[in-house]
Formats: structure tokens, C-alpha cells, sequence
């Protein structure tokens, strides 16, 4: 299945899916590399059983990773140093607790580095990567035909003296927002600026004069149509 020009499939450690709805396509984009927020968001207990399982599946497929970076004897020396602290607490004071934060921050740095060498290591297969033990990330879902007209615009005074916000609903897949400024005098030159978020600010505007804005999106396959104007006049 061919894409839009300037698209193209992306190779090793990302598998592709495409789906069609009314009037677009979305790609859905796999990335195949190991998900590590759980490192961060996860309890203890629950981090460190995620580790232990990781080091479990790494040991039992040594074919796949021969030469695990670090090696798995120093993660499993990390992990235990912090599974005794969490048996300490129960009965401890301040000092366990900040060694116990200490010992997850070595043991949490660790397990990034073994993330980055499964990334290699996976050779960009998901039934390689599934046997480290690591989750893998999240598909990404991104649309790729034409956006639709950006709706729900809104122009607000800024938080200075001649500032106008114009705020739109976010559109899934635009990769910028490219805000067109129009002041209502003769002769006036419309003013374009781009902006990769959803909101963008003018300055600089002339008090009492009244000004219409209108977004595009933009994404893979070009601009969308202008949205519906709206106007107001600096202050």
C-alpha cells in the first residue's frame, strides 16, 4: 500500500499498520523498544517485581542476549540491595528512607541502560524484544490524509497591551498551526505565523484597530482549509 509522497514506510524497529476512516488514514506506528516510564511511576514493590522479571526473561533467553550492557549479575545485586531496604521500612527512620531512594535511583539507572541495549539488541523484532522481559512502548496512532478545517476558534486579549491569543480544538495528526492575521483597514497585508501548538499569541498589535484570525493545520499530506474567522480589536 503506497503513501503520500514525501511518506514512506519506515525499516528496522518499526512495524506499520494502516486503517481508513471516512475521509483520512491513519497510521498506526509501532516502535519496537522497551517502555521504561513504569520505572518512575510504578511503586516499589511493583518496580522491583517488573526487574525481577525482566532479569528472569533476559537470563532464560542468554541466546538473544549473550552480553547483556550491564551485565545482569550487577542489575540483580542493584535489585536486592533495594528489595532489603523495602523489608527495613517498616522499622526504620529518615536515614533508610533516603537510602532506600538512593538504592532505586542506581537501580532505575541500570535498568534504563539494559533498555537501550535490548533496543539494539531486539534486532527491531517484537517477539524479541517480548522475550527480554521489557514491555514494549505503546503504538502511536497518526492521521496521514488530509486534516480536517480547524474548528472552535477563539481570540482572546493577551496578557499584555496589544497581545491577541487565537485557540483552537486541537487536530489529531497536524504536526503545526499556521495562524493567519488580517487587520480591517484598506489595504491591509495578511500576516502569517506558524506555531506547533494549538494556541498562539500576536503582539505588537495597534490598539482600536479590529483584526480576524484564521488557522490551517498542517500535517503529512499539507495544509488543511482555513477555519472560520474571528475577530476582535486590540486594546
Amino acid at each position: 500500500m503506497a503513501l503520500p509522497d514525501g511518506l514512506a514506510f519506515p525499516s528496522k524497529g518499526i512495524r506499520q499498520l494502516l486503517y481508513f476512516g471516512a475521509a483520512y488514514a491513519v497510521i498506526v506506528i509501532m516502535i519496537v523498544k522497551p517502555a521504561i516510564q513504569w520505572l518512575n511511576k510504578d511503586s516499589d514493590i511493583n518496580m522491583a517485581a517488573k526487574v525481577g522479571t525482566v532479569l528472569l526473561a533476559m537470563a532464560e533467553n542468554v541466546a538473544l542476549y549473550p552480553s547483556p550492557t550491564p551485565p545482569l549479575a550487577v542489575v540483580q545485586t542493584a535489585l536486592d540491595n533495594f528489595k532489603d531496604t523495602l523489608a527495613d521500612m517498616p522499622d526504620s527512620g529518615p536515614s533508610t528512607t533516603e537510602r532506600k531512594k538512593d538504592l532505586r535511583k542506581v537501580l532505575v539507572g541500570l535498568v534504563r541502560q539494559l533498555a537501550a541495549h535490548v533496543t539494539v539488541a531486539c534486532g527491531g523484532k517484537m517477539e524479541n524484544l517480548l522475550l527480554s522481559g521489557f514491555p514494549p512502548q505503546k503504538p502511536v496512532h497518526t492521521r496521514i490524509g488530509t486534516l480536517p478545517q480547524p474548528q472552535g476558534l477563539t481570540v482572546k486579549h493577551g496578557a499584555r497591551l496589544g497581545e491577541l491569543v487565537a485557540r483552537i480544538k486541537p487536530v489529531f495528526g497536524a504536526v503545526f498551526y499556521s495562524y493567519r492575521l488580517t487587520a480591517n483597514t484598506p489595504g491591509a497585508v495578511p500576516v502569517v505565523e506558524s506555531d506547533t501548538a494549538s494556541f498562539h499569541t500576536f503582539s505588537g498589535l495597534i490598539a482600536g484597530v479590529k483584526y480576524t484570525i484564521e488557522v490551517s493545520a498542517s500535517g503529512a499530506a499539507g495544509p488543511s482549509d482555513w477555519s472560520g474567522p474571528a475577530s476582535l480589536t486590540a486594546d
